[in-house]
């Protein structure tokens, strides 16, 4: 009878169960009405530009298809290259776009459509499942009544279509949606019961009407299209294989479905090395990748702190809700569907775990983990886990489950639009700067690496671009002005790197900041860039080359290189202007117990002017230096080179140097000095910061004036059970008290008095501080006041 439950030899055993075709009836029409309002609710916001560094690769793949030069990147996504092909034809006719606008929407619309397959995929893999769970179990049987057209197969649809990380990626101009919707495809296939494929509709009658097996069975079909799945992303067989593994072992079934998944791989595989320029070609591409990979990726199975794997579940678990509150609700539904799955369906678990848990492992282990969509398809198991639990309120499972739903949809929805209508800020910044351009151009255009890419892939046609040296871009400009460089050039940054620091932060007054309205949304977390810096530099006062540590992006980098001044001379170049001059220079000590304290030599045209001590005791030492003769010589800049040798020559001194800077002695120059903590940096937001300690120091050296600091930091509250009271001093005067009990923004004018009277040393000071040593366990005996994010010094005009 159509509709109701009719009893099948189960998959992987020869008992039976409830297995009830959810394309029949009232579950056959939703299901439909939810992928069709999913993708109605797509197709207006899809992404309005190219965005993640992926995406361009994709879309210069479409103009020429070659993964050597990661066009697409390796290891190609040749399914996934003609599906773009059919559609970007048909959205330049259909819309006005054109260029990267037409190529976003091109490869964005199968996201869309892979979504709404996946809804349908996922149905059908829900209801394998559900014909697992035991025939008579209270409350959580799959029957009609126990919630007809609201069982938790529905709720898992729906649950998993508004997924904030479910809903965003169907946006986006990526492979993630199609490849899932493919792989879901194939496991749904894999696990229909045997004698089923009339119910599902995967057979059709001959002339005699009898019904005729299709390509052999529904686990032949599956292996097909998991074969298939892996030309649009690779990572599929991580979802398929060991299912197909499983269910080929159950049916006693081998040669046809592994020649099945071959073939669906050949299908894609070998045009793929035809285009590549043949099999060497092709390996050599995707080894290049893999080193790329292994080297710059932060992998949990390199890295398998205690810290790391708290991060990584974090990030797999967390962030694809893109809010903790929701996060946590799902996740608690989720653990108690595992329990009653664990206890009471042994079987629907061990599928579900074959399924999903390889992938899991391999996401944790091998993937970057910062990349959200990554996690794509760890939301699956997840839905169907919460909606497990939903079953649990029998006929309430709709009063339980609708608040997830609605939740999930309310913080989803306003971040696709969102997304779908602000244009990715890389493709805004390079569009003003072409126009600006064709009046005004550049001698040349440099950028950081990731913004390489959307100037490769927009119309730069106007602008002379320099390919950039990864990891070292600030020295295409410094390569340019000492060459003799001096018309205005400008300089497409990152907002997330910090290298510029060696550039005088007086000369980088004019930019341009582009930010994204959504880039701090969880679910496109790992994208690369986000905001976007435009600089127009002249001619600068100073610049640096290799070996300094004026940031913790690069100090590593030194590190990394061993190019400090204690293993050969840095640099760096002054512009020569009339007039005396004074510097700074702020050293730390970065030895053992067993190192030896370091000499400091500054040296300038090659003519020492100056020598100090770096001991390690002191760890930290602060220089300034007058030169009243300023920087007399010929040429347009001066060399000035620093040095760092061991007073025991038979010991080593390891010295940073982290605070430079010269200008002429009218103008204020200022430094972190005691008190004071190292400066810190996170990788993943490009967001610095430096902690105060009870009493934290800022020396300025200069002609007496009035000065505003404005400060902003982080509420201490997330460290004290209470506000502490901080005061700004100079001297014995106090010049500001707060007592902050939030994130603050403070300004505070220091009088030109004041500053005569303590010497140019302003004071912040704070009552409370804390000891992570002592309350996280650590060897940190650090004593930490306030987390300063920004301080800024400024002159106040007469």
């Amino acid at each position: 009878m159509v509709g109701s439950g009719f009893q099948v030899r189960g998959a992987n055993s020869g008992s039976t169960s409830n297995y009830q075709p959810p394309t029949t009836n009232q579950q056959g029409a939703a299901v439909l009405v939810i992928a069709v309002l999913y993708l109605a609710a797509h197709l207006p916001f899809l992404a309005p530009s190219l965005e993640d560094i992926d995406s361009i690769n994709f879309a210069l793949g479409l103009r020429h298809f070659d993964p050597a030069l990661h066009q697409p990147h390796p290891p190609g996504y040749p399914v996934y290259m003609l599906l773009g092909h059919l559609s970007l034809p048909i959205v330049e006719r259909l819309t006005s776009a054109t260029g990267v606008a037409a190529e976003a929407r091109a490869l964005a619309t199968w996201s869309a459509v892979g979504g709404a397959g996946c809804i349908i995929a996922a149905w059908f893999l829900f209801a394998a499942l559900r014909a697992r769970l035991p025939a008579t179990n209270f409350r959580l049987r799959a029957g009609p009544e126990a919630g007809s057209g609201t069982s938790e197969v529905v709720w898992a649809t729906l649950l998993l279509a508004a997924a904030p990380d479910f809903w965003m990626t169907g946006l986006r101009p990526m492979s993630d949606m199609p490849g899932l919707a493919l792989a879901v495809a194939a496991q749904a296939l894999l696990l229909v019961p045997r004698g089923s494929e009339e119910r599902l509709g995967l057979s059709w009658p001959d002339e005699a009407g009898a019904w005729r097996r299709q390509l052999g069975s529904a686990i032949t079909v599956g292996a097909l299209v998991a074969g298939l799945a892996t030309g649009i992303r690779v990572q599929s067989a991580v979802l398929t294989l060991p299912l197909l593994v499983l269910v080929m072992f159950q049916h006693r079934r081998f040669v046809t479905p592994l020649l099945a998944f071959a073939i669906g791989c050949l299908v894609w595989g070998i045009p793929l090395l035809i285009a590549s320029g043949g099999v060497r070609a092709y390996i050599a591409a995707l080894n290049m990748q893999a080193v790329q990979d292994f080297s710059w990726v932060d992998m949990l199975w390199s890295n398998p702190t205690p810290r790391h794997i708290a991060i990584g579940l974090y990030q797999a678990l967390v962030l694809p809700w893109a809010s903790i509150p929701l996060a946590v609700a799902v996740g608690v539904a989720a653990a108690i569907g595992l329990l009653v799955s664990l206890l009471r369906e042994p079987r629907a678990a061990l599928v579900l775990a074959v399924a999903f848990v390889p992938y899991l492992v391999f996401h944790l282990l091998f993937q970057q983990l910062d990349t959200t969509r990554y996690a794509l398809p760890i939301v699956v198991p997840v839905a169907w886990l919460a909606a497990r639990s939903f079953a649990l309120a029998g006929r309430l499972a709709a009063v339980v489950a609708a608040p997830f739903v609605a939740a999930a949809l309310i913080v989803a929805v306003p971040g696709g639009v969102a997304y779908g209508t602000d244009p990715h800020p890389a493709f805004r910044a390079i569009t003003d700067a072409v126009r600006r351009a064709r009046v005004e151009p550049p001698a040349a255009v440099y950028s950081h690496y990731a913004i390489r890419r959307p100037l490769q892939a927009a119309d730069t046609d106007a602008l002379r671009v320099v390919e950039p040296v990864t990891q070292y871009e600030w020295l295409g400009p410094v390569n340019y002005w000492r060459t003799g460089g001096a018309r205005p050039i400008w300089f497409f940054a990152d907002a997330r790197r910090t290298d510029l620091a060696l550039i005088d932060p007086r000369s980088r007054t004019d930019v341009v900041r582009y930010r994204w309205s959504v880039e701090q949304r969880g679910e496109l977390s790992g994208t690369r860039p986000l905001g976007v810096d435009w600089y127009r530099l002249g001619v600068p006062g100073w610049f640096a080359g290799q070996g300094w540590s004026l940031t913790p992006e690069i100090g590593g980098l030194t590190q990394a290189a061993s190019t400090g001044p204690d293993h050969r001379p840095i640099e760096a170049w002054v512009r020569r202007r009339p007039g005396p001059f004074h510097m700074l220079i702020g050293a730390r000590h970065l030895g053992d117990a067993g190192d030896a304290d370091a000499e400091m030599t500054l040296a300038l045209d090659g003519r020492p002017i100056d020598r100090w001590p770096v001991t390690r005791a002191a760890r930290n030492a602060l220089r300034f230096v007058d030169l009243s003769d300023g920087v007399p010589g010929t040429g347009p800049f001066a060399a000035l080179t620093i040095t760092s040798h061991s007073v025991d020559p038979k010991r080593a001194a390891p010295v940073a140097v982290r605070q430079f800077d010269i200008q002429p002695s009218a103008q204020l120059i200022s430094a972190f000095a005691e008190g004071w903590h190292e400066a810190e940096y996170s990788v993943e937001t490009g967001q610095t910061w430096r902690w105060t300690s009870e009493r934290s120091v800022l020396r300025m050296n200069g002609a007496a004036q009035s000065v505003t600091l404005d400060i902003r930091g982080e509420s201490p509250l997330r460290y004290f059970d209470r506000p502490p009271t901080v005061k700004i001093t100079a001297g014995d005067v106090t010049l500001a008290q707060f007592q902050p009990d939030t994130d603050f923004e403070w300004r505070v004018t220091v009088p030109a008095a004041a500053m005569v009277n303590s010497g140019g040393a302003i004071a912040i000071e704070i009552d409370r501080v804390y000891l992570p040593g002592r309350v996280e366990g650590t060897a940190d005996d650090r004593h930490l006041g306030l987390r300063i994010f920004d301080l800024r010094i400024n002159g106040v005009d007469p």
